[in-house]
């Protein structure tokens, strides 16, 4: 018969340090795997990270559980038999039953509501998201989030108990996948109960604040990102230094920042649209084209394929029959833009391609591209026989 490890943390929540004997030691390449008689480290499960901490003087690195038998992953050998003391990183572990007394609150609350089921559940060292079984509007996340924080300042009772089967099969409470041993329920008076194996806090107060992140669609229901407790006063505490510094880069008050940085990207919006139009005007002024029987060509440098393209256009419409446009960039490379009302420019730009290792097409009347041409005169030798 195998004996489980007893499981402190089920019972007792608050245990940050007990004394334990070593079961067993296996080792496996450069770690030990150590088991105890007991134990109140969590190990990893639905949904939330193991505990992390110390076994004597040795880190803590992993805490995984099968069948009853929970297994501490170390870098240091136990002796069978002996005594270990046990201590768990406190801050740690309360951060994380604030963030999963938070997620019960905020699921009992949707559950009661609107009857969804929450069918997905992960705890990242901050955020967590929770996956619900249909569809919420940002009507109803609102509402689900000052009723979580109500829930929170009732101080509501939360506890952990094992009731027998008799008592379970007349117990109404969430759970999310089939369990094959005892089932452990905590319960949130008047809030939420359901079906749960992770420390809990012994009260709704101490979850302290709950705030929904985002929320969107996931396949046919809904999923929320959220933060409780003590990761949800640091996520305002950044927003807050972010937004005054927002405030004094912008000279607004702290209720005008975003109308402040709406007319900034207005602004800017703006001046990127002159300075197109600018630069663009500019660009004509730079090419210096030459004209061959009704065509011209230009070799010029730091145009961009925008202003090559406007530059193009605006020789296409005053009657040139086809217009090639190259401009040297930062690289060494030439940009190139072909155009055309009257004649199929696929020709020349496949000339262009093959003869300077090129890359580029396009439209019949219309194709732009990059070549490595080793020089200017080469360049300019190939583009003027093309347009004799």
């Amino acid at each position: 018969m195998i004996n489980m490890t007893e499981r402190i943390y089920e019972h007792d929540s608050y245990c940050r340090e007990f004394t334990a004997k070593v079961i067993s030691c296996e080792k496996k390449d450069e770690f030990y795997y150590v088991e105890l008689d007991k134990t109140a480290f969590f190990p990893e499960g639905g949904g939330q990270a193991a505990d992390i901490g110390t076994l004597n003087d040795a880190e803590v690195l992993d805490v995984q559980i099968k069948n009853g038998i929970i297994t501490h992953k170390t870098k240091t050998a136990f002796e069978t038999n002996q005594e270990v003391f046990g201590k768990i990183d406190w801050e740690t572990r309360f951060t994380r039953m604030q963030s999963h007394s938070g997620e019960h609150v905020l699921s009992g609350i949707v559950h009661n509501l609107f009857d969804y089921t929450n069918v997905g559940f992960h705890m990242s060292e901050a955020l967590m998201t929770v996956d619900f079984s249909g569809p919420l509007t940002a009507e109803d996340i609102e509402k689900v989030e000052f009723l979580s924080n109500q829930a929170i300042y009732k101080n509501a009772l939360i506890t952990a108990t094992f009731p027998s089967d008799e008592e379970l099969e007349k117990l109404d409470y969430r759970s999310k996948i089939e369990i094959d041993e005892q089932v452990r329920i905590v319960t949130i008076d008047g809030i939420d109960c359901c079906a749960c194996c992770a420390p809990h806090v012994a009260r709704t107060g101490e979850i302290g604040i709950i705030k929904i992140v985002d929320f969107y669609p996931n396949k046919k229901g809904t999923r929320v990102e959220m933060l409780a407790g003590i990761n949800a006063l640091k996520d305002y505490a950044f927003l807050n230094a972010s937004n005054k510094q927002l405030m004094g880069v912008l000279s607004a008050k702290r209720e005008n920042v975003a109308d402040a940085v709406t007319k900034q990207n207005e602004l800017i919006g703006a001046l990127k649209s002159e300075n197109s139009r600018i630069s663009k005007q500019l660009a004509m002024y730079e090419l210096n084209p030459t004209e061959i029987n009704g065509s011209v060509y230009s070799i010029s440098n730091g145009l961009n394929y925008d202003e090559l393209r406007y530059c193009a256009n605006n020789l296409t419409e005053k009657g040139v029959k086809i217009c090639i446009l190259l401009s040297k960039d930062a690289e060494g490379n030439y940009l190139y833009v072909v155009s055309s009302e009257e004649t199929d420019v696929k020709p020349i730009v496949s000339e262009l391609n093959s003869t300077f290792n090129g890359k580029g097409g396009g439209k019949p009347n219309y194709a732009q591209g990059k070549l490595s041409a080793e020089s200017e005169e080469a360049l300019t030798t190939v583009v003027e026989n093309l347009l004799k």
